[in-house]
């Protein structure tokens, strides 16, 4: 696709080319390869109403639900306010978690990419210390994969010792 044809190209028609070659390349490549600046492709590819999102690298159909329309600001802040009233014990624990970094654990976007390559790797490991880390990860963070959390400790280990 050329900067003519991308301009001239039906706003659902031109979506389905660009999301075939977001599968090989970056936005920022396709923009380049088409010969239109990132800031009016992304303004472009809005016209009919699309949105970008960057983790999937593709663009969506933004779908306006009129149902969720909200009368007016009164409701929207009762609506948060009775949210924080029945969450309050959880976000308590939340906010004094993170404070005193207790068991706070957020992991890096690199971690869970979907542009990023995985390969198997294999290690050798002190048994008592691998035994006692899933066991660790198991108690603690039960709703994350090993793999993740190893991830997430290089990350943390590189960030903590260089130089």
């Amino acid at each position: 696709m050329n900067k003519e044809q991308f301009y001239s190209t039906h706003p659902d028609e031109r979506v389905d080319i660009i999301n075939e070659m977001l599968k090989t390349r970056s936005y920022s490549e396709v923009a380049k390869e088409i010969g239109v600046p990132g800031s009016s492709f992304g303004k472009e590819m809005q016209r009919g109403d699309y949105v970008y999102i960057q983790r999937d690298n593709k663009f969506y159909k933004f779908i306006r639900d009129k149902t969720m329309v909200v009368s007016n600001n009164e409701s929207a802040t009762d609506n948060i306010l009775s949210f924080i009233k029945d969450n309050q014990d959880i976000l308590k624990k939340m906010i004094s978690d993170y404070e005193y970094g207790n068991k706070m654990l957020i992991l890096d976007e690199r971690v869970y990419s979907n542009n990023a390559k995985f390969e198997n790797k294999s290690i050798k490991m002190n048994n008592d210390i691998h035994k006692q880390f899933i066991e660790f990860c198991k108690k603690d963070y039960p709703f994350l994969t090993v793999q993740d959390l190893i991830a997430q400790s290089l990350l943390e280990f590189m960030e903590k010792y260089s130089k």
